[in-house]
């Protein structure tokens, strides 16, 4: 395990750097995480034995207690920006970018996304240095940064279906307990609803009201098993309108209602005091 300070999310330093040709560190090992964006020229990054030519736009990950080296180029000699960070919810925020399957982002070839993510690096050293290195403004410009290094996209129609509908059931999963549209959830995905509807039928064999349902009413039950939480309590929180609209689909799909469900579980879960 490489060390971290407990806290879910903290930059430690920033700095930036125009390196003159040849410059160059490491081999060396880092406590912490440590991305350096290039901002003009170009140079090398070398992790496990490989190595990767890196221009402006690009950046490359050094993970915590591992050996790395980089190196500007002698004829356009980098100049990057760098911020060092580390915190428990690191490891999530990368599996949704980039760098879950590599220690490199390939910027795309476009002017206006090269100086982009130059902008956001700037704008996270100017705050540090602004003496706010702790503020959640600074958090915000990295998270800003990180947003803009998204995996790259796949070619075949296949992989985009299941893309699609994986963030549809995301999107579900966080907001079911809202009065959520299945026009809201396509909206957010980035479809229309018939193409939608379409996945989730080739997928789950239900349309994604049914699925939506599905995930309501599960999370019913479960909290149904919860004696803390009151009926009222647990249909406003699974999304259903008020307890009645509630206590009436629940006893169509269960066939009792919320309140019978529960004693029905006690007496399952203690079967010895009915021997």
């Amino acid at each position: 395990m490489y060390p971290n300070t407990g806290s879910p999310f903290s930059i430690y330093f920033c700095g930036s750097e125009q390196c003159v040709p040849g410059h160059f560190f490491g081999p060396a090992v880092r406590t912490q995480y440590l991305i350096h964006v290039v901002l003009h020229g170009a140079g090398i990054y070398q992790r496990n034995g490989q190595t990767y030519r890196l221009h402006a736009g690009d950046a490359f990950l050094i993970f915590p207690l591992e050996s790395t080296y980089y190196q500007a180029d002698q004829n356009d000699p980098w100049e990057y920006a760098w911020i060092g960070f580390d915190g428990t919810m690191v490891p999530l925020l990368l599996e949704n970018t980039c760098f879950r399957n590599s220690c490199i982002y390939r910027c795309p070839d476009s002017p206006d996304a090269k100086e982009s993510a130059a902008q956001r690096v700037l704008a996270a050293l100017q705050t540090f240095h602004g003496g706010n290195n702790h503020s959640i403004s600074l958090a915000g410009d990295v998270l800003k940064l990180f947003g803009l290094m998204q995996e790259e996209s796949v070619s075949s129609s296949e992989s985009y279906s299941k893309q699609y509908l994986a963030k549809a059931k995301e999107y579900m999963e966080n907001n079911f307990s809202y009065h959520i549209r299945i026009s809201d959830i396509a909206s957010f995905v980035g479809i229309d609803r018939t193409y939608l509807y379409r996945l989730f039928m080739e997928e789950e064999h239900l349309s994604p009201k049914q699925y939506l349902f599905q995930l309501r009413l599960r999370n019913a039950t479960n909290m149904l098993r919860d004696p803390r939480y009151t009926v009222t309590e647990i249909a406003y929180s699974c999304g259903f309108k008020d307890a009645s609209a509630f206590c009436n689909y629940f006893k169509k799909a269960m066939g009792v209602t919320p309140r019978k469900y529960r004693p029905d579980l006690t007496l399952e879960k203690t079967p010895s005091e009915h021997r």
